[in-house]
């Protein structure tokens, strides 16, 4: 399914070290001002599938789909208190 009926999926990024994943969320931290980003992708070893998502630098990634796939991740703010906040 394409197109304006075609339910959200997160845009794919490309991680350091060539793994391909997808963007979950953007996340500010008030501290220091830096970006982050959750990213979920699918590792396969040994015939074992294992489903990992992990907290990585947002300079670190590299968008594989056009600008405007990734208007739609939400994005949040991690503040000085630990607490997490929509923006």
């Amino acid at each position: 399914m394409t197109g304006a009926g075609a339910p959200w999926a997160p845009p794919l990024v490309e991680l350091t070290g060539g793994m391909t994943g997808h963007l979950l969320a953007w996340e500010r931290h008030e501290r220091d001002g830096s970006w982050w980003a959750w990213v979920s992708w699918v590792h396969e070893t040994g015939g074992r599938t294992d489903h990992k998502v992990v907290l990585v630098r947002a300079d670190s990634l590299r968008p594989l789909e056009p600008p405007e796939a990734y208007k739609a991740v939400p994005r949040r703010l991690r503040g000085l208190d630990g607490q997490i906040r929509s923006r």
